[in-house]
């Protein structure tokens, strides 16, 4: 996982030079047009400027733990509806189709540029728009199953739920079980014969969070988090079930956290560790824990 994180982080910087890059160029193409008056070209260069200048504040504090977090500030996608959600990418599809048009009768660009346009509209509207109205939260049975498993407590309350599978009967290794409850954000990486790695962290303890989109099309999300032990925990939601979405995940647990904000301050008297791994088995005839737990 640090060694996914590592290249995330390296794909951002990337995309920060590029973003740069973009305004530089925009910018002294804007300037080109309105001192030759060609305000067609000056009115799509500020444009262009405009969206880079907007990149590089969404890539603000990606690399790095920057901020202590603050309840109900920053993450504004994540904490939309999911009309509100549906409607924003709506939008940016829009856009999109407003480029093609652009495209062929103003930029005289070529095909490539075409093809983009076209891969990203549909890649918005049957893969996350599809995933976020399809979004299953787990139903009475699984959320039995997790505490027969051991993975939640029966006394706590569960906000969200994502996985990259139906059935916990069908699993392979890296399957993913990522739950938030009232108190705790849990982690559960599936291993080698009905294995499994948890980890969890007090979300009374967790003082920094960071949102990643990943992957091709922004399909995938690395979620990361830091609390004040400086223990990290990095989750990353491959995004690939039209079942299962990262981005409403991620809402249920950002809500999750304002509450735990809200409701105490951190307490080291609490029920559960601020940060805990332990090694559990997904097996029928296997309970509980395999190894003891390691704490900070």
């Amino acid at each position: 996982m640090d060694e996914l994180v590592r290249s995330i982080q390296k794909q951002i910087r990337i995309k920060r030079v590029a973003c740069w890059a973009g305004i530089i160029l925009c910018g002294l193409c804007a300037l080109i047009g309105i001192v030759a008056q060609e305000w067609l070209m000056a009115l799509i260069t500020v444009a262009a400027t405009i969206l880079c200048i907007y990149s590089l504040m969404l890539m603000r504090g990606m690399t790095k733990f920057s901020v202590e977090y603050q309840p109900g500030k920053r993450f504004r996608y994540y904490r939309r509806t999911v009309q509100q959600k549906l409607r924003y990418i709506t939008w940016v599809q829009c856009l999109l189709g407003v480029f093609i048009v652009l495209n062929f009768t103003v930029l005289s660009g070529g095909m490539v540029l075409f093809v983009v346009a076209i891969f990203g509209i549909l890649t918005l509207q049957f893969s996350i728009k599809k995933r976020i109205k399809n979004h299953q939260e787990s139903d009475a049975a699984d959320l039995a199953e997790f505490v027969r498993l051991g993975i939640i407590s029966p006394h706590e309350q569960t906000i969200g739920v994502y996985k990259d599978f139906v059935h916990l009967t069908h699993t392979f290794r890296g399957n993913q079980i990522m739950i938030v409850t009232d108190k705790r954000l849990i982690s559960v990486f599936i291993e080698e014969q009905g294995r499994a790695l948890k980890t969890e962290m007090l979300l009374s303890s967790i003082n920094k969070v960071r949102a990643i989109e990943t992957g091709f099309q922004g399909k995938g999300l690395l979620l990361s988090v830091s609390n004040r032990d400086q223990n990290e925990l990095h989750i990353h939601m491959i995004g690939q079930s039209i079942y299962f979405s990262p981005e409403q995940f991620v809402g249920s647990f950002l809500r999750a956290l304002d509450a735990a904000f809200k409701s105490a301050p951190y307490l080291l008297e609490e029920t559960f560790p601020a940060y805990q791994q332990l090694k559990i088995s997904l097996h029928p005839s296997e309970q509980g824990v395999l190894h003891k737990p390691t704490t900070a």
